[in-house]
């Protein structure tokens, strides 16, 4: 039953991980990284499935790794953030206070990962 429960559980992260690939305010890397752990003690082939697929892997190597982030995933990245953030600030609230915390938000996620970017010998 548990191992059920663990394939239940990462596969739910994964499906979440892929959906961050796609939406900023989603962390793709952590449920990855969960959705590996879960696997790894329910399903060998879950863990094959997310190293070996084309989209999710790069997220997963690049941490074990410790290179940074690919370029092309970061500008994927950021281009999302901003584009979502600025649908938000635009036409979600008419709160000035929650727009500024929106742009800080945004301004500080492209810094952290700008930081994280994959280092070039």
């Amino acid at each position: 039953m548990k191992r059920y429960i663990y394939i239940f559980l990462a596969t739910l992260c994964t499906g979440l991980g892929l959906a961050g690939t796609f939406l900023p305010v989603l962390p793709t890397t952590p449920f990855l990284l969960l959705a590996i752990f879960l696997y790894m003690r329910s399903s060998k082939a879950g863990v094959k499935m997310i190293l070996r697929n084309r989209y999710l892997a790069p997220y997963v190597k690049s941490y074990f790794s410790r290179r940074g982030i690919p370029v092309a995933i970061l500008v994927r990245t950021l281009f999302l953030l901003w584009i979502t953030i600025g649908a938000c600030i635009i036409w979600a609230t008419d709160n000035l206070y929650m727009r500024l915390f929106l742009l800080l938000v945004a301004v500080g996620v492209t810094l952290h990962l700008v930081g994280k970017r994959e280092k070039l010998n």
